[in-house]
Order: structure tokens, then sequence, then C-alpha cells
């Protein structure tokens, strides 16, 4: 018994084992270290998930703003075409129409213009030959005619939504013209660039609520 019990205090006594000063510094120091170096790593991952979610986010909203825009531009292209369309499949179901005399033109025109709203009303356009509210494609629009230097030229006003800027196309055979104005859009068409000039200019100074 006494042999055991002197065993177990020589091996506690072997366990007490003094551990110098500049030991237990360096440990303390290698401990802080490590604990600097895992702060710094978790920062910088941190700062990548960031940096990534920023980036995920500006794809998103780029995206979207992009996909938005090319909807837009697709729907503005898509509002021109049904305007042309319309127009042109009216005048190829009614390719003849009547010459009436100037007051009669006027006079119709501005009545038929205050049916959409008191406030449009044409100046007098000496060289308006015809004016008749008709069925174009998927609108209803006054349809006319003008007679300039270089040939009749035909004209519809469509009451509705404006595309937003004056676009010059060539379409089905036809020159075209179709811009913004108060209430609606004016298409011209005509078969050359001059008499679509000039009716432009004679529309433009007969439509004073031109926008």
């Amino acid at each position: 018994v006494n042999e055991v019990r002197q065993m177990d205090a020589d091996l506690f006594a072997s366990l007490d084992v003094a551990i110098p000063a500049q030991l237990i510094a360096r440990l303390k120091l290698h401990q802080e270290l490590d604990m600097s170096k895992q702060r710094l790593m978790g920062n910088r991952t941190q700062r990548r998930y960031a940096l990534a979610a920023s980036i995920a986010v500006a794809f998103f909203v780029g995206g979207f703003l992009f996909s938005n825009q090319l909807n837009f531009e697709r729907q503005v292209r898509e509002d021109y075409q049904k305007l042309l369309a319309g127009v042109v499949e009216h005048m190829n179901e009614v390719p003849i129409t009547p010459v009436w005399e100037v007051e009669r033109a006027n006079r119709t025109a501005n009545t038929l213009l205050a049916s959409y709203d008191d406030a449009l009303q044409l100046n007098r356009l000496e060289n308006l030959q015809f004016t008749r509210i008709c069925p174009m494609g998927q609108y209803r629009g006054l349809h006319g005619t003008l007679q300039t230097d270089d040939g009749q030229i035909t004209f519809a006003y469509i009451k509705g939504e404006s595309v937003g800027e004056l676009l010059d196309v060539s379409y089905q055979g036809y020159l075209t013209r179709v811009k913004p104005v108060r209430g609606g859009n004016l298409i011209i068409l005509s078969r050359n660039m001059k008499s679509l000039d000039q009716a432009d200019r004679d529309l433009r100074q007969a439509m004073y609520w031109d926008i």
C-alpha cells in the first residue's frame, strides 16, 4: 500500500512541470495571431460574399432594365407598324378617293375633328381634296388627301396614344411619315419625298394644335 501511494505521489509530481514565461508568451501570441487571421479571413469572405451579392444585384437590375427597354422598343416598333398597316390596308381597299371642292373638304375636316375634340381644328388648306372618318385596321381615323406640286398624298389622323417621335420609313411601296400630334398620330403616305415634305409643311401650318 505504501508503495502504491508513493507511486501516485511520484506521478503527480512528474506532471507538475514549470512552464517558462517566454513559452507562455509565445503561445499567447500565436493564439492571438491565429484569431486575427481567422477574423481577417472571415472579413474577406464576407466582403467577397457582399461583392458577389452586389454584382448579382447589379446584373439582375441591369437585366431587368435591359429587358424592359427591349420590351418598350418592341412595343414602339409594333405601334408604328400597326398604324402604318391600318392606313395602308384601308388605302388598298379604297384605291380611288373623290376630289371635293376646297370649301367642302375643309368644312368636313373640321366637323369630323370636332367630333374628336372641340379644340382640334384645321386652318384652311387650299389643297385639301377629301376628308372622311374611315376604318383603318384596328383603328378609325380621319382619312384625307392633299394635292401637292409633286402629286397627291394621303394622310390620316388617328386619335389615341402618341408614338413618341417622328419616324420616316418605306412601307409597302410608300414613303411614310408617322409623327405625334395632339391627341394622337398623323400618318402621311406618298410616292416621293418632295410631296411628303410639302404635305407635312402644309399640315403643320394648318394644325396649330400640333405638338
